[in-house]
């Protein structure tokens, strides 16, 4: 049986499973693998991923990857179907560690569903980070997200003065990223990114990469960096302050831009990415400052675990 090695894929999946993705940071000797599973003569959906010898990692060089689904409704029977074909395919090329590093739910249906499949097919929990989203579809405004949170939040972002920030699209993409390691580098920690690898996604993907500065009046206070990482849900890459001797925190009003952007802009929800620890063992534990921002946010705790099978 042969297996589709393919450039290009009819899914819209996540944006770490395309192969432009793959090309940009796969090793010498690697190639993007798409395995596509059909039921009927209909498509029902692809793993994807980076085939580097005999390792084959789902979410290469990237937050997460996983299967993405033509049908948002689609039955656990046909995804079960489809990770147990992957996995054939996958045994057929020799693979013998096959690494899916699974996605929060908003960002594909059925997540559940596949997660069911692959630990049924033999995948066990490697490590897991939690992941916090803030779900936006009951939300129609930034008002109402803004009335739902608790008193502490609104007073700090009466304090900040709000009205004196704007929240613009980088012009100089060199000082808003530099403004995001000054702030890691306050923390004594460092950006798993460099700008040279976030600039070449961009040029691949366009405005789905986006580098934003929070400006109080005029000056860059705050920056975020985000994927539109699915249809619907925008990935917070990063974000953070620094450059400025304001006494309130910008934060909370860098909080509250993004949620009108992604509510102007049609999105179900915001990903604020994970909020773990990595010891130097390699053991991880919860960053519990920033889950507390996270959570007066509004945005709840999901588990995103990183699954694997070995023959």
């Amino acid at each position: 049986m042969s297996v589709p090695l393919v450039e290009k894929t009819r899914l819209s999946g996540v944006l770490f499973n395309d192969p432009r993705f793959h090309a940009l940071h796969a090793p010498a000797g690697a190639r993007s693998l798409v395995l596509e599973h059909e039921e009927d003569g209909r498509p029902v959906g692809a793993l994807a991923g980076v085939l580097d010898g005999d390792v084959f990692t789902s979410g290469f060089s990237a937050p997460f990857g996983g299967v993405d689904l033509v049908k948002a409704d689609e039955t656990p029977g046909r995804i079960v179907a489809l990770v147990r074909a992957a996995v054939a395919r996958l045994d057929e090329l020799g693979v013998q560690t096959a690494r899916v590093r699974c996605r929060p739910a908003c960002h594909g249906a059925g997540e559940d569903a596949v997660r069911f499949a692959l630990l049924n097919a033999g995948f066990v929990v490697e490590e897991a980070d939690l992941a916090f989203v803030l779900d936006l579809r009951a939300t129609p405004d930034a008002a109402a997200w803004l009335a739902a949170r608790k008193a502490p939040l609104r007073r700090a972002l009466r304090h900040a003065d709000p009205e004196r920030h704007e929240l613009r699209d980088a012009d100089d993409w060199e000082r808003a990223f530099a403004l995001l390691e000054a702030n890691r580098a306050v923390k004594g920690r460092r950006l798993s990114i460099g700008l040279d690898q976030v600039l070449a996604v961009r040029e691949a993907f366009g405005e789905r990469i986006r580098l934003a500065e929070l400006r109080r009046d005029g000056a860059p206070v705050a920056a975020a960096l985000t994927y539109r990482a699915s249809e619907r849900a925008e990935l917070v890459v990063a974000w953070g302050d620094a450059g400025h001797d304001l006494e309130r925190s910008p934060m909370p009003v860098l909080a509250l831009r993004l949620v009108e952007r992604a509510i102007d802009e049609g999105l179900h929800a915001l990903d604020l990415g994970t909020s773990t620890l990595v010891a130097a063992d390699g053991s991880r534990e919860p960053n519990d400052g920033l889950v507390q921002f996270k959570r007066v946010c509004g945005a709840a705790a999901e588990l995103r675990p990183v699954l694997v099978r070995t023959r």
